[in-house]
């Protein structure tokens, strides 16, 4: 596909390239000189321990888990849940 810039260096993206106004692109200049934009979704700074290869495989193992679910519906479940995992009972 030829694509042209403008005066201002600019290009338009044909809609089957499946980028939309406001998605964030990243930009590569490879050492031949070839450009490749890829899209990305960024991740906030407060988030990115989320990100660690240990955050992801705990996240994938807990989403693994067999065991049932534990509902919480009251203070007092709440309290008896919190002194299990402390040890206290």
């Amino acid at each position: 596909m030829l694509l042209q810039t403008d005066a201002r260096r600019r290009i338009t993206l044909p809609p089957i390239a499946g980028i939309n106004p406001g998605d964030a692109i990243d930009l590569e200049i490879l050492e031949d000189g070839r450009i490749m934009l890829i899209p990305i979704e960024p991740v906030p700074k407060h988030q990115l321990w989320a990100w660690t290869t240990e955050a992801k495989q705990a996240i994938s193992a807990s989403l693994t888990d067999p065991r049932p679910s534990t509902v919480v519906e009251n203070a007092e479940d709440a309290a008896k849940l919190a002194a299990r995992w402390s040890g206290e009972n």
